[in-house]
């Protein structure tokens, strides 16, 4: 997704509402990965201002999309908005660009969804082949998700074993 894409979503979803100007050089900025303190300099005002508006220009984008939106997931965020109204099939589709829908999205994302379950598959392998206990469980649990932390897609497992006597 493009800013410009990112830009035409707020637009959309804000109806009669619109960025102001500071507002969008924040949105653009964070977009970019620039820090408050960048943003300020670049756009010559104080950081602590430019973390005002942002903090505001954050809650107003997590109320229209949903989900809470901060400077750090904001990609994220829109993205997942997007998604979500493409497969709602809302007008938002409109104003997102083909590169959003391409296959190339959708090919990553099985491709997380497919080493999650491998994964999966693996640590329940190990769980019901060895001896059962609470710290077996808790030390797979904990070396998977210790070797996973680069992925962007998490998943969460709570099995529950009882063993009859």
């Amino acid at each position: 997704m493009t800013i410009e894409d990112a830009l035409n979503i707020v637009d959309s979803v804000l109806e009669n509402k619109s960025l102001s100007t500071i507002q969008e050089a924040i949105f653009r900025q964070t977009w970019e990965g620039k820090t408050y303190s960048e943003i300020a300099e670049k756009a010559g005002y104080d950081a602590a201002y430019i973390r005002d508006v942002g903090y505001k220009l954050w809650q107003l984008l997590s109320e229209v999309c949903g989900d809470r939106v901060t400077k750090n997931n904001l990609q994220v965020v829109l993205r997942r908005y997007a998604n979500r109204s493409l497969q709602a099939n809302h007008p938002i589709a409109n104003v997102i660009s083909p590169s959003v829908t391409d296959s190339s999205f959708s090919e990553s994302f099985s491709q997380e969804i497919s080493n999650g379950a491998s994964k999966l598959l693996q640590l329940l392998s190990r769980v019901l082949t060895e001896p059962i206990g609470d710290r077996a469980i808790n030390h797979y649990l904990q070396q998977s998700h210790d070797s996973n932390t680069d992925s962007s897609l998490k998943l969460t497992i709570t099995v529950n074993l009882s063993m009859a006597d």
